[in-house]
């Protein structure tokens, strides 16, 4: 995985038993090496790979302007809708690429399934804001690939669609800001190590 990125805002996200913190420190640590204090952290405050990313932060002391944390209160949610309080994780998705406007997504997930789950609905949220998405699947942070739409059920494209013109279109919503990813035309080393060129002309993946 290599990008150029001219805002460093990553995302961070992953299954909830990730068991592998250390792999996610790696990339964070090396994310903090090429960009220093421009680096914003991004993450919703759940277990597993999350977890590990706000330990990360707390640890290296990053400002609340530099460590952007959504947390979800699940029983004040389960209170108030207990009907529809799972959309909370969705919701709170959509949040976090509106208002912190992600560059980049890394998600870690070692059973990840286009078809459900929390952070497949990231990964597809961001895709369709032209958010590139990079999945580590195990304990080699320089093991993973590119998410494409492609790969997610037609019908959960259409319905994840469906909800994002809805939160586009909210008065209380943040407003959409420029789509994020790599620019064209250059070269860059990034979290993990490997090069890849982004043409002129061409998107990520």
């Amino acid at each position: 995985m290599t990008f150029v990125l001219d805002e460093p805002r990553v995302l961070f996200c992953g299954s909830r038993r990730w068991p592998w913190p250390g792999t996610v420190e790696v990339v964070l640590d090396r994310l903090l090496a090429r960009h220093g204090e421009q680096l914003v952290v991004i993450e919703g405050a759940a277990t597993g790979a999350d977890h590990a990313a706000h330990q990360w932060c707390e640890r290296h002391g990053l400002s609340d302007d530099r460590h952007r944390c959504h947390p979800v209160d699940w029983r004040a949610e389960r209170r108030a809708r207990p009907n529809g309080w799972r959309m909370a994780g969705p919701e709170r998705n959509t949040r976090m690429l509106l208002q912190d406007r992600p560059r980049l997504i890394i998600g870690f997930h070692d059973h990840f399934a286009p078809a459900s789950g929390g952070t497949s609905d990231m990964a597809l949220r961001g895709l369709l804001r032209e958010v590139p998405v990079w999945l580590v699947p195990g304990a080699d942070p320089l093991a993973g690939r590119w998410l494409t739409l492609d790969l997610f059920p037609r019908q959960r494209v259409a319905r994840v669609r469906r909800e994002r013109d809805a939160a586009l279109a909210a008065p209380q919503g943040a407003p959409p800001g420029r789509p994020a990813g790599p620019p064209r035309g250059s070269v860059a080393t990034d979290a993990v190590g490997r090069g890849l060129t982004v043409e002129e002309g061409t998107r990520a993946p």
